[in-house]
């Protein structure tokens, strides 16, 4: 009770004593800091740490030390701390450094310094002493010299407790001894079924040969194999003295695993060796399953041989017999093998030997004749190849290796035929035959150089700054378009002369160049039009240009859709015709469709790319009419498209200024005045694109939208309030489509409306019309607007598809 009087009293006295004590009368903790001039610190800090010291000059600062016996490194000891931690401050104070010491724990005490400046140099000294291990100073550990002497006795510690160990390395030889044994039974043990059975497992695996069944021969091989090889690691371990003997023990007594697997290989060698015979099902037995059993059992031995190549990589000297068999490149040896000699010896020589009913004395196209078969045996061949694909894992591009196999092989073919006497009309066939085969590669190269050189005669025409022409319309144009089909024309005339069946391939080749070509042809226009954009004084005819470059590619995009319907109807009979066999052109119609379409779209987006460097968007409400000057050079459906991205532009930045809520208005005056005003531009607006819209050559408008704005004026021009509700229903029956947030935008803009009254009466709205049809342009319109991703902001017309659709309607009807 005493003690809580006092402290009571204590309180009371503290709550009483309105003088205030001076500031170095306070603890430290609650003095004010003194104030620092950093700019004298700075100037004299050689480096970061004397720049600390200088900090905490006359402030209180603690430094954590740990003492550790050089002795006795592993144990703790208070007696030898505190000890050393008197001596250490006797030391300090010696060299007027003052300290006070606080012990907490057996080995780390506190040396707590008033003047802080000192704890650094007090650092410094304790870290050379071979009692200290470590120093912390504010935050920073510090290793002392004692750590290292740790280390060395660490060592010298482990050292000592491993001298016992190689005396006892011999006295447990007995023990290994006796492990190595106990292996080699526990081997045995686990294996002896297979070493009993040893006759009845071989037996049933010859029946399982007999009978076609691979797969379960190779298990029981497997089997067997793995007991022999688990017995001969367990000699090969072994330091016995017989243990080559013993080695040639059990492969002895395993000598007919050996057998099997030769019989095993030759089955499968038969069936890879035929595997296209297999995939048509014309051999006995399963067919296609039967090669893919046998690839399983290749893959399968591919895996043992990588597990034990892996195992002597890494210093195992021990292999089994036989390994690594190294199946799967026997396997392409075996096909290499069936290439050359089963399809052009057994099938191509066969085939040709049995149908060549006359020589050349009967026939002086026996020749040609012979080459038909041969190219007819080819393609038939590769078909089958292409079907046995999923038989074989991916990796073993099993396709291509045919293709590469069959080539060599009808080179060898021809050469052999070449080195003969032939006659002047049969040299005429072979040299026609080969032509025939290399050329859809030479076509390739051919149409590359083509386009190159085109697309470089372009360029330096851009170059020149000269007026493109114009055709019997007014519209300005190059020749690229017609050098382009030209050369395709020309290539299929080829191609007719050539083979007819080439003709899916070549017109597939052509298609995949232009592709490239028109991503080549967009980048050089793009690069032009930079250029332009640097230095807009060195290129007079710039529009002119670009609107010769997006005719071309109309031009392009009309003369495509026209091939694709010509593919169509000239293929689709063809097709119908060959529905029985899988397709005899390497190139069907379907996949020439889609690469056209595919090049059909690219085209459309290089549109797109061109119209958008034609005019500035900054300055093109201004200068419409002036540019109309050069854009009435473009034709109707780039044209329409382009005036289409003209009112997408112009209404998108009233809708986005209203969506970032730039419109703000604090009296009706302010917004009666922006109403009328929106209004009288949608007026002018309107009447601008309604005149550039009604000219002859469009015969199919596109959709004004300019009264999107008047209407947006309506909305915000409205006096009463009592009517907005009525007002906004009937602006949201016009666009049904139009984004909640927006139309709750252009309700808060009204200086009547608050946000949340802006947001409620949006939904509402909207809840009602929700049932009307929607316009798809509006909806492109709103998409575009609320795009924020892209601060620049270029309104997402999905121009392929809009382009796509001008294209079909302005193109003649054939």
């Amino acid at each position: 009770m005493m003690m809580k009087n006092l402290e009571r009293l204590y309180e009371q006295w503290e709550e009483n004593d309105d003088e205030k004590l001076d500031d170095d009368e306070l603890p430290e903790h609650k003095r004010s800091p003194k104030p620092l001039d950093l700019d004298s610190i700075k100037a004299k800090a050689k480096n970061p740490e004397e720049l600390l010291i200088m900090t905490k000059k006359g402030q209180t600062l603690m430094m954590f030390v740990n003492i550790r016996d050089p002795s006795n490194p592993q144990e703790k000891n208070r007696t030898f701390t505190m000890k050393y931690t008197e001596i250490f401050q006797s030391m300090l104070r010696n060299n007027h450094i003052i300290c006070e010491v606080f012990p907490i724990d057996d080995d780390r005490a506190i040396f707590m310094f008033n003047d802080g400046a000192q704890a650094f140099e007090a650092k410094d000294f304790l870290v050379k002493q071979i009692q200290v291990t470590e120093v912390t100073l504010e935050g920073q550990q510090y290793v002392g010299a004692g750590a290292a002497k740790k280390d060395e006795l660490y060592i010298a510690a482990i050292r000592h407790r491993l001298t016992p160990f190689p005396q006892l390395r011999e006295k447990m030889r007995g023990l290994r001894d006796a492990n190595a044994r106990h292996g080699q039974y526990a081997a045995a043990m686990e294996n002896l079924k297979h070493i009993f059975n040893i006759n009845q497992t071989i037996y049933d695996t010859k029946v399982a040969l007999d009978q076609g069944k691979l797969l379960a021969a190779h298990k029981n091989i497997m089997d067997l194999e793995l007991a022999r090889d688990e017995l001969l690691f367990e000699v090969h371990k072994s330091d016995s003295s017989n243990k080559d003997y013993e080695k040639n023990l059990l492969i002895t007594f395993f000598i007919k695993v050996d057998e099997l697997v030769t019989d095993l290989s030759s089955n499968m060698w038969f069936v890879i060796g035929r595997a296209l015979e297999m995939v048509k099902g014309s051999e006995t037995g399963s067919g296609p399953q039967e090669l893919v059993s046998c690839i399983r059992i290749v893959e399968r031995e591919e895996r043992i041989d990588n597990y034990y190549l892996e195992k002597k990589s890494r210093g195992s000297a021990f292999m089994p017999p036989g390994r690594p068999r190294q199946w799967r490149k026997k396997t392409f040896e075996v096909m290499r093998y069936s290439a050359i000699v089963t399809v052009l010896e057994k099938t191509v020589w066969s085939r040709v030997e049995g149908n060549q009913l006359e020589d050349r004395s009967l026939n002086k196209a026996w020749l040609a004749r012979y080459l038909e078969v041969c190219r007819k045996v080819i393609v038939d061949d590769l078909q089958l190849a292409r079907a046995a694909v999923p038989c074989f894992p991916p990796d073993y591009q099993i396709y291509d290796r045919f293709v590469h196999m069959y080539h060599n092989c009808v080179c060898k073919r021809l050469r052999e035929i070449a080195a003969e006497r032939l006659e002047k009309s049969e040299l005429v066939q072979l040299l026609s035959w080969i032509q025939t085969y290399g050329f859809v590669e030479m076509t390739r190269n051919d149409m590359k150089i083509w386009l190159e050189k085109t697309l470089s005669a372009e360029k330096d025409d851009w170059n020149k700054h000269v007026r493109p022409d114009e055709d019997n319309f007014g519209y300005f144009y190059t020749s690229l378009p017609n050098i382009m089909f030209g050369m395709l024309r020309d290539t299929v005339t080829l191609a007719k002369e050539v083979s007819v069946e080439v003709i899916p391939n070549v017109i597939n080749l052509t298609i995949e160049e232009f592709f490239i070509f028109a991503n080549n042809y967009k980048d050089a226009f793009t690069d032009y039009r930079n250029k332009y954009f640097e230095n807009r004084s060195k290129f007079r005819e710039f529009t002119s240009t670009m609107i010769a470059i997006a005719n071309n590619l109309q031009t392009c995009i009309e003369s495509t859709d026209k091939y694709m319907q010509q593919v169509r109807l000239s293929m689709e009979n063809d097709e119908q015709q060959d529905s029985g066999v899988a397709g005899r052109r390497s190139v069907g119609r379907q996949q020439i469709i889609d690469n056209i379409e595919r090049l059909n779209n690219r085209w459309s987006k290089a549109v797109s790319v061109a119209l958008v460097g034609c005019s500035a968007p900054e300055t093109i409400c201004m200068t419409v009419q002036d540019y109309y000057a050069d854009h009435r050079h473009l034709r109707p459906a780039t044209r329409c498209a382009l005036l289409m991205d003209l009112q997408f532009r112009i209404v998108g930045e009233y809708l986005k200024a209203i969506d970032s809520r730039r419109l703000t208005f604090a009296t009706y005056e302010e917004r009666a005045a922006a109403g009328s005003r929106m209004k009288a531009d949608a007026v002018r607006l309107e009447a601008l694109f309604q005149q550039l819209r009604d000219t002859e050559d469009i015969s199919e408008p596109f959709t004004l939208v300019t009264s999107l704005i008047a209407s947006c004026g309506d909305v915000l021009s409205l006096r009463d309030k009592s009517l907005l509700t009525l007002e906004v229903t009937t602006f949201s029956r016009k666009c049904p489509n139009i984004p909640k947030d927006l139309l709750a935008a252009l309700l808060a803009c009204r200086d009547d409306v608050s946000r949340s009254e802006a947001k409620s009466m949006a939904e509402d709205v909207m809840n009602h019309v929700q049932l009307y049809p929607k316009d798809r342009v509006f909806g492109q319109l709103f998409a575009s607007v609320l795009d924020r991703n892209d601060s620049s902001w270029k309104p997402n017309l999905d121009m392929v598809n809009m382009l796509s659709s001008f294209m079909r309607r302005d193109s003649p009807q054939s």
